[in-house]
C-alpha cells in the first residue's frame, strides 16, 4: 500500500518531537551554565493512546486504530538555593481590624511553667 510508514523515532512523524528535544537541550546547557551546575537530566516522556475510529470503504466497515502520541520534554538542572527562619512560640496570632497580627504572649501559656520554674530554682 502506498503512504505506510514505519513507526520509529527518525521518521518524519516525531520530527515535532525531535524539535522539542533538540530545544529542551539547548536550554538545559543554557541553564547549566547560567548557575554554575555539572549536571542535568533531559527528560521525554510519550504517551500512547489508541482510539477507534469508523471506517467505511466500498468493501467493509470497520474500527480502525488510529494511534495519537503525546509527548512532553523537560529538563532539571539541580540547584539548590535555602533560607530557613522561623517565628513562634513566643507570640499570639490576633485579629486586628481584619487583618492578622501577633503579640507578646502574656502570662502563663502551660500548667507546667510555675512547676518548670521552680525545679530550675531548685536544681541552682
Amino acid at each position: 500500500m502506498k503512504n505506510e510508514t514505519i513507526i520509529n523515532m527518525s521518521g518524519s512523524i516525531f520530527s515535532d518531537v525531535k524539535r522539542d528535544m533538540t530545544m529542551t537541550l539547548q536550554a538545559a546547557l543554557a541553564k547549566m551554565e547560567e548557575v554554575g551546575s555539572d549536571k542535568a537530566t533531559v527528560t521525554t516522556k510519550i504517551v500512547i493512546e489508541l482510539d477507534k475510529t469508523p471506517v467505511t470503504t466500498e468493501k467493509d466497515y470497520r474500527d480502525a486504530k488510529v494511534p495519537k502520541f503525546k509527548a512532553k520534554t523537560s529538563f532539571t538542572v539541580p540547584v539548590t538555593d535555602t533560607r530557613e527562619s522561623e517565628i513562634g512560640g513566643e507570640y499570639e496570632l490576633i485579629s486586628m481590624e481584619g487583618q492578622y497580627g501577633l503579640k507578646p504572649l502574656d502570662g502563663q501559656t502551660s500548667m507546667f511553667d510555675d512547676e518548670d520554674d521552680e525545679d530550675m530554682d531548685e536544681d541552682e
